[in-house]
Parts: structure tokens; C-alpha cells; sequence
């Protein structure tokens, strides 16, 4: 059975995890350190610091600075500030000053408090948990293979530039990164080649966000989960609602692409606002696909939001624009099942929009 599962699943690991690729408590802790005595640091200041500081031979590679900055931040410990300055969030503050004057226990226990959020952690641990105990390569071929399929897909639809890819769940990774990790946090244990995971370690899933939770997304640029999130809801489902105040040929991209991936998909009703660019890309979709497509418009429309009223939705401050999926710092909440709640507002902003005349 699938422990991935669904495309937003796939991309939010992609993109949580990106580029980093080996751990060690030590390093790790002094880098929090190093970020809190300045409050404000940039990606080049913590590449310098890694550099200087850590005995790792993967930390002298010179983009680390900007892998470990984006991670810090995946993990709710620094939030974007002016220009390329970081600086360290209230959560962040609270966390760090836990480290100060304890002892192994309670760094160990400070750490696994940070990774909690961290979602690739949290699925490497989960098939631990189902599988009993596990090898390496247990693990690539399982997660890494799940990994590459995803990848594939969300690369198709342009989510991200190369598909068919296992990280972070590839032999390097998975090696340098989640087995010291696991290991050190006291999550996991090895023997005789072999990883399960520890009292904690059960403990530190049963903990985390439930699979089926909605989850707040956050974005900027380069990471580009909101994306993958309506991508996920249009990846299965037959009859699904996209609203969108402004539109591009991005959403021709992805409609003509996930028609091709989709069998079931049959009908798209698409609110929009009335204007000539969203008549003309209404126009061009309309010329590129056999599916019955509902142009509908509502004038003062401001919601974002694609739904599959039998399946995961996406709420979102992004347009289906370039601009706003990838470029932009935007917010959102998504939905593994549709709530009642949302299913209506969908309903209503449809049952109020008229028909959007194209010719």
C-alpha cells in the first residue's frame, strides 16, 4: 500500500526537503545557536558558517547556506524578512532558548520538537512503523520508487523542471540524512543492518499533524506546494470547480496535461472574472481540449479555490497565474477530503456567477 499517496503529499516532501542531504545534531545545534545570537541572517552567512564550522565533509559544497536556510525555514524556525535576510521567528525564539544550558536529554528532545513539523521525517518514520524493521534499501526501493512516480507526474504538469526522481528518498539521502537523524534523535534504532523504530519513535508519529488533518500552506519562491496542491485535486477527480479571479495559459497547461493523466476527468466548471484576458484564455482552452468546460464568471470574485467536492480541495490566496504559484509569497489551507463547510461555499459561488459568453 502507498505510504505517500497523493500528489500534494509528493510535492510538499519535495520541496520540505530540497537539497538537503546529510545531518548531524552537532552541526545542527550550533547552527541554531550561531541563528539566534544574530537574530537576522542571510543564506550566504550560514553557508560561511556550515563551512567554517562543521566537520562534514558535505557542508563545503557552497550551496548549503541556501539549502539549510530553506529548511530552517520549512520547519517554522526562521521566516523571510527584506531583501535575502532571514531572521529568526517567535517560534523559533521559544525553541532555541530551550537548548540553552541543557543537557543531552534535552537537546535530544528540543530537536525532535523541530523535526516534528518536518514532513519527510515524518513519512520515512511511518514506514518504519509499517513495515516492523527495514533496510536501507527497503526504503529506496519503496519510498524512492513512490518518489520517482510522483515526481514524474508533477513534472509533467510543471510543478517541478525534472521528473523521475527518488530524493530524498534516494541511497545517498536516505544514508546521510534520515538513518543519522533517526538514529540521533533516538527515533530509530539499527541492528544487524536493519532500522525499527524506538518507544520514541512510535511516540513522535502518533504525535504528528493525522494524514487526513487539513494543512495550512505556505509559499515562496521556489517552492511551489500551493501548485501542487491543485494539481492534486484535479488529478483524480471527474467533475471538479476551479475559481480563480485571474487566469493564464497556466491553467491551459495544466487542464490540457492532466487530461491526458486523468481518464475519469469529464467536466471542469471554471469561475472567473469578466474580462477580455480571461475571455481570451477561456477561448484558447476551449480550442485545446475535449472536455466540457463551464465558463461561468462572477465579477467581484476574490476566492481561490479548485475542489473536487468528492475528493481533496485547495483554498488559497493564488490566482492561477505563474506569477502567483511560483513567484509569490502566498497562503493557503488544503483539504485531503472536502468539508461540508467549503462544498457550499463552492456551490453558492457557482450558482451566483453567470455564464461567461466567450465569442
Amino acid at each position: 500500500m502507498p505510504i505517500i499517496g497523493k500528489l500534494f503529499y509528493a510535492s510538499k516532501i519535495y520541496f520540505s526537503s530540497y537539497g538537503v542531504a546529510w545531518f548531524d545534531s552537532e552541526t545542527f545545534l550550533r547552527l541554531l545557536r550561531f541563528i539566534n545570537a544574530k537574530q537576522i541572517v542571510t543564506p550566504n552567512e550560514i553557508g560561511f558558517f556550515l563551512k567554517a564550522t562543521s566537520k562534514n565533509p558535505f557542508a563545503k559544497t557552497g550551496k548549503e547556506g541556501y539549502y539549510f536556510t530553506k529548511l530552517l525555514w520549512h520547519l517554522g524556525i526562521l521566516v523571510k524578512s527584506g531583501g535575502k535576510n532571514y531572521q529568526v521567528s517567535t517560534y523559533g525564539r521559544r525553541i532555541v532558548s530551550s537548548l540553552e544550558n541543557g543537557n543531552e536529554e534535552d537537546y535530544k528532545e528540543a530537536l525532535a520538537r523541530i523535526f516534528k513539523r518536518w514532513y519527510p521525517l515524518i513519512v520515512f518514520l511511518r514506514y518504519i512503523d509499517d513495515a516492523g524493521s527495514v533496510s536501507t534499501q527497503d526504503i529506496v526501493l519503496d519510498l524512492g520508487g513512490e518518489m520517482k512516480c510522483w515526481t514524474s507526474i508533477l513534472s509533467q504538469l510543471g510543478v517541478i523542471k525534472k521528473g523521475n526522481i527518488a530524493k530524498p528518498y534516494n541511497e545517498f539521502v536516505v544514508n546521510s540524512l534520515f538513518v543519522p537523524l533517526s538514529l540521533e534523535l533516538g527515533l530509530a534504532e539499527k541492528r544487524s543492518g536493519r532500522l525499527r523504530l524506538t518507544k520514541a519513535g512510535k511516540e513522535f508519529i502518533m504525535s504528528s499533524t493525522p494524514g487526513d488533518a487539513p494543512e495550512i500552506i505556505r509559499t515562496m519562491p521556489g517552492d511551489y506546494t500551493i501548485y501542487g496542491g491543485i494539481a492534486d485535486v484535479l488529478y483524480d477527480a471527474k467533475k471538479p470547480v476551479i475559481v480563480s479571479p485571474w487566469i493564464n495559459g497556466t491553467l491551459e497547461r495544466l487542464i490540457t496535461t492532466i487530461q491526458s493523466i486523468n481518464s475519469n476527468l469529464s467536466k471542469i466548471t471554471l469561475v472567473v472574472r469578466n474580462t477580455k484576458k480571461n475571455r481570451t484564455f477561456v477561448k484558447k482552452l476551449l480550442k485545446r481540449t475535449p472536455l466540457q468546460i463551464d465558463a461561468r464568471y462572477y465579477q467581484n470574485l476574490h476566492s481561490k479555490i479548485t475542489s473536487n467536492y468528492a475528493g481533496s480541495s485547495i483554498e488559497s490566496s493564488a490566482n492561477l497565474l505563474i506569477t502567483s504559484l511560483k513567484r509569490n509569497y502566498e497562503v493557503g489551507t488544503y483539504y485531503p477530503k472536502t468539508p461540508e463547510e467549503l462544498s457550499l461555499a463552492v456551490e453558492e459561488l457557482v450558482s451566483i456567477s453567470k455564464p461567461l459568453t466567450i465569442f
